[in-house]
């Protein structure tokens, strides 16, 4: 019996003959390791098949090599693997300008800041400038530096040195004689100039007071701009970076097209205007890009970005009540709360996604307060058009249901002191938290004492946010902070400094699991860009941005996640960076 199927199964092989099934030609196949997909499930696979600017598969290793023949093929060997970081809130062209500058960040006295400034001093002729930014006056017994320690190490020099959070100016007598800023200057509205008993300028210049100088300091120049975008860019590679939602504003697109004709630019960007602008201007600002037709996933346009008020280190947030430590100022706003929510309705309206920097609590309720206005303007519209077309009373709801879906995803950036009443209301006007967990641990150090016992419970609350079912993006504001998103990964889910403490956390109810922090600074930032359909998970059909991380960041100590880094970044398909 056992013989006659033999014979079967021999003829049967003759007149049907079993050809090699022919492998789909691919361009890259990562296989054998852990595939952290960021999708809302968290899911994990094993490997991903890429083709050209696309991924093709994911899926187990045996089927995706089964299938597949790669012109490139990478066994994991268990790495873990996650979409490209999309950096949500950064200062992209200006960190990368800043970088050929004096780098005061970290100073730990006056005195080291000083010795700096006198070393570039020395190289330079007189009447050259120095320029540079970083320090932190919290760092130095909390005393703002003036003029005179400026002039005694650079007499001959305007100098401009800008604060870690830019919003405060430290310039000495050469620049405010060359700006012609006296005495008699008046503060700009949403700034202030500060000053000694006597009424004179002490060399603090802070918010919009700083634009009193701004025409005097040399621009940099095309050369140092591209240096500075090849350093920046080389960051990004470096750091697993494949896309940047940047505030540098419409005139840097310029050189990111000249990055793009190059085939140089290795990022994505969505590059912000300027909220202060008028419609006009924003309009033909977005017409004459589009002639341009870059391809949109490399570079397009977004938010319009406005600054409500100052920070928490220069005490210039706007705040509803008085600071602790300092009884007499609630901070800087820079608008009126009319002018401001006139300014938001009209360029709703415009049909402008809106991002404002809101970190004291007055702030962020002005602009929930704007934002709110622009949902009436639309329910009152949508119930209008429903009349007009005859719609059913109790199909109004629906309509309003429509309206919601088709918001403009305003966001506000930063968000760190909401007040408690208003976490609920960014979840009902749908408002982006755009937020940087890496402010909290760089500045806990002050916090509480600036914010008092109650306040601080609602700031740098990104967990909180998140209960309420809140979109929260994650970036770095460098060069405000490192650009390093592992750093921000770190903080999110210890909310430790660098020295792990304090022990257990500070604030720790605010912790998130590293997969939701992972994928706040992946699919949650291209959420807030509209462009989650095409990136910030791996699926098929999405774009190819990888990192390859050299640890589990989702099993590791957490110590060793800032000693984390990528082995591959991958960008459209293509590796362009292997540790």
């Amino acid at each position: 019996m056992k013989k006659s199927w033999v014979i079967i199964a021999l003829v049967l092989s003759l007149c049907f003959p079993i050809y090699p099934q022919t492998k789909q030609k691919i361009s890259l196949l990562l296989y054998n390791g852990k595939v952290f997909t960021a999708d809302e499930n968290y899911s994990i696979a094993e490997a991903v098949a890429v083709d050209g600017e696309k991924i093709v598969a994911v899926g187990k290793s045996k089927d995706l090599r089964a299938k597949y023949s790669a012109a490139k093929e990478i066994d994991l060997q268990g790495k873990l693997v996650t979409p490209g970081f999309n950096d949500a809130h950064v200062h992209f062209l200006r960190g990368a300008i800043a970088l050929l500058t004096v780098d005061l960040t970290g100073t730990k006295t006056l005195e080291e800041a000083k010795a700096k400034v006198a070393a570039k001093a020395k190289t330079l002729k007189a009447g050259e400038w120095i320029t540079g930014r970083g320090w932190d006056h919290t760092l130095w017994g909390g005393k703002f530096p003036s003029k005179k320690d400026l002039d005694a190490v650079a007499p001959n020099n305007p100098t401009i040195l800008i604060r870690v959070d830019g919003h405060v100016a430290w310039v000495n007598s050469k620049v405010l004689e060359l700006a012609k800023v006296t005495k008699e200057t008046k503060n700009p509205n949403g700034g202030e100039i500060e000053r000694d008993s006597n009424g004179e300028a002490t060399g603090i210049l802070k918010e919009t007071a700083q634009g009193l100088v701004a025409l005097t300091v040399p621009q940099a120049t095309p050369a140092q701009q591209l240096q500075g975008m090849e350093l920046a860019l080389k960051m990004a590679r470096e750091y697993g970076i494949t896309s940047v939602q940047d505030i540098s504003g419409y005139d840097s697109t310029k050189l990111y097209r000249q990055f793009l004709q190059q085939d140089k630019l290795t990022v994505r960007v969505t590059e912000m205007q300027t909220f202060d602008d008028s419609i006009e201007k924003l309009k033909q600002q977005r017409t004459e890009f589009a002639t341009f037709k870059d391809n949109p996933s490399r570079i397009k346009l977004g938010a319009l970005k406005g600054y409500v008020d100052g920070t928490l280190g220069s005490k210039t947030a706007a705040m509803l009540a008085p600071f602790t430590d300092d009884e007499h100022n609630s901070g800087i706003p820079r608008y009126t709360p009319e002018q401001l929510t006139k300014m938001i309705v009209e360029r709703d309206a415009a049909g402008f996604q809106i991002a404002l920097h809101s970190i004291g609590d007055k702030a962020n309720r002005m602009a929930l307060d704007g934002f709110a206005m622009t949902e009436s303007e639309t329910k009152i519209r949508f119930i209008n058009l429903t009349r007009l077309t005859n719609v059913p009373p109790d199909e109004y709801e629906k309509a309003i249901e429509v309206a919601k879906s088709k918001r403009k995803r305003h966001r506000i950036e930063h968000a760190q002191v909401v007040n408690p009443s208003d976490f609920k209301r960014f979840a009902e006007l749908g408002i982006i938290a755009s937020m940087q967990p890496s402010h909290a641990i760089s500045d806990k150090r002050w916090a509480e004492s600036r914010l008092g016992e109650y306040r601080v419970l609602g700031s740098y609350a990104w967990h909180l946010m998140r209960s309420y079912g809140v979109h929260v993006p994650f970036g770095t504001d460098f060069p405000v902070e490192s650009i390093n998103p592992y750093r921000t990964l770190y903080a999110a889910v210890t909310r430790q400094d660098e020295e792990g403490t304090p022990v257990g956390g500070w604030q720790p109810q605010e912790k998130v699991s590293m997969a939701e922090a992972i994928r706040c600074h992946t699919y949650e930032s291209a959420y807030a860009e509209f462009s989650e359909k095409e990136k910030g998970v791996i699926a098929v059909g999405m774009l190819a941005d990888l990192v390859v991380h050299s640890k589990d960041l989702l099993t590791i100590a957490p110590k060793e996640i800032l000693t984390t880094t990528p082995v591959y970044t991958i960008f459209n398909g293509k590796i362009i960076y292997q540790k």
